[in-house]
C-alpha cells in the first residue's frame, strides 16, 4: 500500500503531525482571522505573505512537491555515485587481474584434452595438454576466469587472483556440496 505525501514527508522529517496538536487545541475559542492588507482589491485575498503561514504547521502542496523532488533527486545521485564507485573498481581488478593473465597465462592452442569443472552452477570446460591436466590435478595449475575466457595459471597466481576476487577462480576440485543436500539412506543396499 503507498504512503500518502503527507506521510511520506512526516517520515521523512519535514512535516509535523497536526492531529497532535488538533486535539490539544481548544475547541471552543474561535481562531481570529487575519484582516487583509491595505492595497488589495475587494474579493481578492492576498494570500500568505513571507511572514504569515497558511495554517500553524501546514506545509503548501508546491513547497512538499518540491521537497519530494529534492529527496528524490540525492538518493538518485547517490545510488548513481554508487555505481559509478563499483565500476571502477570493477575495472580496476580487471586491470589487475588481465596484468596477472598476461604474464602467466599457460593455456596451449594444440591442447586437446577436456577438463570439465563446475563454475557458478554450470559446467564448463577447459582444454589442456596431458601434462597440464596431471598439473591441475596435483593442485599445481589452476584456472581462473576473465572476461569469457579461462585461464590456466600456476598455483601461485591463482592465489594472487583469489586474494584480489575470490568469485574469479573455480573450484577445480570436484567436490560437491550436493551430497550434504541429498544424503545417502543408511538403508539402501547397492
Amino acid at each position: 500500500m503507498r504512503k500518502s505525501l503527507q506521510e511520506q514527508l512526516l517520515s521523512l522529517g519535514l512535516a509535523k503531525n497536526q492531529s497532535a496538536k488538533k486535539s490539544r487545541a481548544k475547541p471552543s475559542q474561535p481562531k481570529p482571522r487575519p484582516s487583509k492588507p491595505k492595497g488589495v482589491a475587494p474579493g481578492h485575498s492576498a494570500g500568505p505573505g513571507k511572514g504569515e503561514s497558511a495554517g500553524d504547521d501546514e506545509i503548501a502542496l508546491a513547497r512538499a512537491y518540491a521537497l519530494r523532488q529534492q529527496v528524490e533527486k540525492r538518493q538518485t545521485e547517490a545510488a548513481k555515485r554508487k555505481k559509478q564507485e563499483e565500476d571502477r573498481r570493477r575495472r580496476e581488478l580487471n586491470k589487475a587481474l588481465k596484468a596477472i593473465v598476461k604474464e602467466h597465462r599457460l593455456n596451449d592452442p594444440n591442447a586437446e584434452v577436456a577438463r570439465n569443472f563446475m563454475y557458478k552452477g554450470r559446467i564448463r570446460k577447459i582444454n589442456l595438454t596431458p601434462e597440464q591436466l596431471k598439473l591441475v590435478n596435483q593442485g599445481e595449475l589452476g584456472v581462473i576466469y576473465l572476461l569469457g575466457g579461462y585461464h590456466l595459471l600456476p598455483a601461485e597466481q591463482v592465489d594472487t587472483v583469489r586474494q584480489l576476487s575470490a568469485e574469479h577462480v573455480p573450484d577445480l576440485s570436484g567436490s560437491a556440496d550436493d551430497d550434504e543436500e541429498f544424503p545417502v539412506p543408511d538403508d539402501l543396499v547397492w
